[in-house]
């Protein structure tokens, strides 16, 4: 087998251990519960606040109901599992670095998939083709949310495996995939031209004297959109600029480094 193949051969093993955790999502939801709420419900309308000059950068859109802003507690006391796995799924798609693995939900969906799956073959024509399409949903949002991941790690995954913070939101077989891809990564480096190298060039974690790294990071500095789930009050935005009084249901675009902190919290989500 050459090297390509090897490679190859290689990911599509690792990539064994998410397809593990997909496969089992033929069917959702427990018997009678799990409704999926579009939107949180009825809203009121929606109000545009603020100018959008060049001074505004970092807070062009502050949008959303201000008789809501008192509400702290936003729908998080209400959350099942499927919706904090859509959330993480939104978020995960939106942020530019690698989130915390949601795994307590992904394993309470799993439970109710398996139980509905044999419950499914008790039931009508009719009824059990209206499961299974409820069910499709739910193996969609699964795999995209793990390959959503998946796409991150490879794209990172020596910077992701050396820092300890990053390590700790893998989940083990994530954290496994990541271990295995820069071993394949390296060798089929090495064997097409590293060898050939002098061997002070043949490092693949360098950093060159003025600190210009050669593995690539996430970049944090990308811009987002972030909807407000409880209010935060007066918030810097730039060091240069007066706080902005963020309230529930603002939305904001801005840097993702300077709501970072917001989102580990749950105070905001990226949209």
């Amino acid at each position: 087998m050459d090297t390509q193949d090897s490679l190859s051969g290689g990911l599509d093993s690792n990539l064994g251990l998410y397809d593990a955790d997909a496969s089992n999502f033929d069917a959702r939801l427990a018997s009678d519960s799990m409704d999926v709420e579009d939107g949180g419900g009825a809203r009121s309308s929606t109000r545009v606040d603020g100018n959008f000059g060049a001074d505004d950068s970092d807070q062009a859109l502050a949008t959303g109901d201000e008789d809501e802003g008192d509400d702290d507690d936003g729908d998080a006391a209400t959350d099942d599992d499927l919706s904090v796995l859509m959330r993480a799924w939104v978020n995960e798609r939106s942020s530019p670095e690698i989130l915390e693995y949601e795994g307590a939900a992904m394993e309470n969906l799993m439970e109710l998939v398996d139980f509905q799956t044999q419950k499914m073959a008790t039931q009508p024509s009719a009824l059990g083709n209206i499961l299974k399409m409820d069910a499709d949903r739910v193996k969609y949002l699964v795999r995209s949310y793990l390959r959503t991941r998946l796409s991150k790690i490879e794209e990172h995954a020596r910077h992701y495996i050396k820092d300890v913070q990053y390590r700790e939101r893998l989940s083990q077989n994530e954290l496994e995939y990541a271990k295995g891809y820069v071993e394949l990564e390296e060798r089929h480096a090495r064997r097409s031209f590293l060898d050939q190298l002098p061997p002070h060039l043949r490092g693949l974690d360098d950093v060159t004297a003025d600190g210009l790294e050669m593995v690539s990071k996430p970049d944090l500095e990308a811009a987002v959109f972030c909807r407000v789930r409880s209010t935060v009050g007066e918030f810097q935005f730039e060091a240069s600029e007066a706080p902005i009084v963020m309230k529930r249901n603002n939305i904001f675009i801005t840097r993702y480094s300077i709501i970072r902190n917001l989102l580990e919290d749950g105070k905001v989500e990226l949209i």
